[in-house]
């Protein structure tokens, strides 16, 4: 018998300037030393994460502009890429990469309703951003979600039908085996699919047998099971491929997938283990950046001839803005940060998702019971993937199926909670002194999303077997700098739970989890309960176990930098342009307004996919 632990754990799984000279193009792709730049680039990206690669590749295909990309952490290669990113059960057995090597160093503020816990704000800190260190989900969200971005934002461009265009450029998808889609079920629409992307998708070549009883059961209590999540149809109990490849089961991460291409070009530079401390101006034309490799060191300019690109992630590329003038002036003049555009709504909207574990002891595959306790098997199994890869190190976390709920599908007072959320004050629960283009931008999303809510086309909640989460939420938090240090961690806070509606989600999935482990298709697993434990079951008691619990953030960080109308406190407009600036656009996971329901690495993949296009004037 296995004490299933968290698997939430498991999902988780530039000193005085020197001035470049001028100088012939360089053959080396990555840059080790300033002497080695040119004296300025056609385009520069702040950022080689995943949207930052993407941004990249695009641009420099032509092969007529320069690019380079400035990244904060290191890039890997041989051994050592292998064994802490591209081997996917690393992330199964937990050995995680440390914090201080590929993060960056960042705690949260308190939060009010977790107990005043703090956590560890997982922002990468590696040449491949998020998908060197996520759990390999490669899911999309569903039609609805993308298309209350385009109503919201009032470009059509955002919509389902417009971005499943940029889902499909990022994909080469490789269909389960004959053998595993029959034993299991799995049906898969080709035309959903991408054919010759850089990322591959794959589903795993085993499958533990849990999943079987466990998808009956959710049959049984309504739960959909959709033909093809990827054409839209995210709702549901469904199978789902990985970004692995199966040529050598290993991470396919966006390092892999475009720099590797990138790479063999001459007009494409990438510049490791350096820190952008600011974007400069002139005016409000953004016309350089300002870095270093650590703080003290002496620090570089570099002009950019046309665009720079910011691609720093959820938390950092509203702290890279703020740092360099465009935010809200009241913070800026707080920290003695000269205003160059009065920006209020960067760094706020700032959204993740959250959930807790129920707990089980239940009959598990004898494999995954030894993989999770044995470290004499995964010594065995590691040598069984250098062998030939197979075993259980070629599976990621939470293997290739997930389940997203609707509001009716876990609860019949669907109705009652949305009720009660259109008739609350919309600033009650929002951050105190919150500007007011920034609350009428909130106000249209929470009318948008209580509308779904009512539906069985908008996911509320995910589970992993045991895990009950908040993935459309209405509570908002922040991301905002501390200081005027540029080399100071920023001001990060979730505000979890801050409106009572997303812990009313919570707690309505952990009593769904409850009715399907109760079933009995899952009898034969002999589940029993011991945390919270069947005694925990009123309101109260279930509220106070999620927050003694709850992880404010499954390292999805995103929407500080809101598309959006100004005076609704957007801080990009449709084409992705920083609002009152030239020459400066963000291009990641922060732009979203509204968080999707899904794991959201495909997402911002495509995202930046698009991004590229609307750059180049392809769309």
């Amino acid at each position: 018998m296995l004490s299933i632990p968290s698997l939430l754990r498991v999902l988780l799984v530039v000193a005085s300037p020197l001035f470049v000279k001028a100088m012939p193009a360089t053959h080396a792709t990555i840059i080790e030393s300033e002497e080695q730049l040119l004296s300025s680039y056609d385009y520069i990206v702040i950022g080689g994460g995943t949207a930052g690669l993407v941004v990249a590749n695009r641009l420099s295909e032509d092969g007529k502009d320069t690019v380079l990309v400035i990244e904060a952490g290191r890039i890997l290669s041989g051994d050592e890429e292998l064994y802490k990113v591209l081997i996917p059960g690393n992330i199964t057995s937990w050995n995680l990469p440390q914090p201080a090597e590929f993060q960056w160093n960042i705690t949260s503020l308190p939060n009010k309703q977790l107990n005043n816990r703090t956590t560890t704000v997982v922002v990468p800190h590696i040449v491949g951003g998020g998908t060197a260190i996520n759990g390999m989900q490669f899911d999309r969200g569903s039609r609805r979600d993308y298309d209350e971005w385009a109503e919201y934002i009032g470009d059509e461009g955002w919509g389902w039908e417009s971005m499943l265009r940029y889902f499909k450029k990022s994909e080469t998808f490789h269909p389960p085996s004959p053998e595993v889609a029959a034993k299991w079920g799995i049906t898969y629409d080709p035309s959903a699919h991408g054919t010759s992307g850089p990322v591959h998708s794959s589903y795993a070549p085993q499958v533990y047998p849990h999943f079987r009883p466990f998808i009956a059961a959710e049959k049984a209590l309504g739960v959909s099971v959709p033909y093809d999540h990827t054409n839209g149809e995210a709702i549901g109990s469904y199978w789902t491929p990985n970004s692995i490849d199966p040529a050598s089961w290993t991470r396919s991460y966006s390092k892999t997938a475009y720099h590797t291409l990138s790479a063999k070009r001459r007009n494409y530079h990438l510049l490791p283990r350096r820190t952008v401390t600011k974007i400069l101006f002139s005016g409000t034309s953004a016309t350089g950046v300002r870095f270093g490799s650590i703080k003290g060191a002496p620090s570089t300019t570099l002009k950019a001839k046309k665009e720079i690109i910011l691609s720093a992630g959820g938390v950092q590329s509203a702290r890279l803005l703020q740092i360099s003038g465009i935010g809200d002036k009241r913070l800026l003049k707080k920290h003695g940060v000269a205003v160059v555009v009065d920006l209020p709504g960067v760094g706020q909207n700032f959204q993740d998702h959250a959930g807790a574990s129920l707990q089980y002891d239940m009959k598990l595959d004898p494999e995954i019971t030894q993989f999770a306790i044995n470290a004499t098997f995964r010594e065995l199994a590691m040598e069984q993937y250098l062998r030939n890869r197979t075993g259980p190190y070629v599976l990621c976390p939470a293997g290739p199926h997930l389940s997203f709920y609707t509001l009716p599908m876990i609860t019949d007072r669907y109705e009652e909670l949305v009720s009660m959320a259109e008739k609350e004050d919309d600033a009650k629960y929002l951050r105190e002194g919150i500007h007011p283009t920034v609350l009428a931008g909130y106000k249209r999303q929470k009318k948008l999303l209580l509308a779904g809510f009512r539906t069985n086309n908008s996911a509320v909640n995910e589970n992993v077997l045991t895990l009950t989460s908040v993935q459309k939420p209405l509570s908002r938090g922040f991301v905002e700098i501390s200081s005027a240090d540029p080399w100071a961690n920023p001001l990060v806070d979730w505000r979890t739970l801050s409106n009572p509606f997303d812990m009313a989600v919570v707690v309505e999935g952990a009593r769904f989890i409850r009715r399907i482990w109760a079933r009995p298709e899952v009898e034969e697993l002999s589940p029993r309960e011991i945390v919270p434990g069947l005694a925990v079951n009123s309101e109260k008691q279930l509220q106070d176990w999620v927050r003694k619990t709850q992880t404010p953030t499954f390292w999805h960080s995103s929407c500080s930098c809101a598309m959006g109308k100004r005076e609704e406190g957007g801080v990009v407009d449709g084409r992705l342009r920083v609002y009152g600036t030239k020459g400066l656009r963000v291009v990641d996971a922060s732009v979203m307004p509204m968080i999707p329901a899904t794991h959201i690495s495909a997402t911002v993949y495509a995202i930046a996919e698009r991004g590229a296009d609307l750059i180049r004037g392809r769309a």
